[in-house]
């Protein structure tokens, strides 16, 4: 008797001193540890998109004001007029004959386009068939072209006004 005693007592202290977690493992819920764990794990994750979120917002003022300052540049310097185009052009055409670029622009007008013909230093002329204010979006515009049945003869590209190759 004096040992089932002993062991009820050890038993008893045993669960008051560990909680209910001793219970809560046995019925395979989460213990304090658990959840603690949990906690950690999702305040880490908080604090990673803030600090993502936070360099994102950077990167995009940061890239802002590099294009504006580059716009007041480019325009100070009699180079190029970019008040109503954006940086970068898709180019669907690089023509010597200015005929040859008269009739891409027609080509090009028929499917619904707005183009425009830039002249550069080196005597040819392209076509631009879209302007844009980012590489990206001028990149995924350049592949929509591609994969359409319009045919551009495989004759296309991304001019980037600030290389300033065009006439102004």
């Amino acid at each position: 008797m004096r040992t089932a005693k002993f062991f009820a007592i050890l038993m008893a202290v045993t669960i008051l001193l560990s909680g209910c977690d001793w219970l809560r493992k046995q019925l395979g819920m989460a213990t304090s540890e658990d959840i603690a764990a949990l906690k950690r794990e999702q305040e880490r994750a908080e604090t990673e998109k803030r600090a993502a979120d936070s360099l994102m917002r950077a990167r995009e003022d940061s890239v802002s004001r590099a294009f504006q300052d580059s716009l007041a540049l480019a325009q100070k310097s009699g180079m190029v007029d970019l008040s109503n185009t954006n940086r970068y052009h898709v180019i669907c055409g690089s023509f010597k004959d200015y005929s040859n670029a008269s009739g891409m622009v027609e080509k090009l007008k028929k499917s619904g386009y707005t183009p425009l013909t830039i002249d550069l230093k080196n005597g040819f002329r392209i076509v631009s068939v879209s302007s844009h204010p980012n590489l990206s979006k001028a990149y995924d515009h350049m592949y929509d072209l591609m994969d359409t049945k319009f045919n551009l003869d495989g004759d296309i590209w991304i001019y980037d006004v600030r290389q300033q190759l065009h006439i102004k």
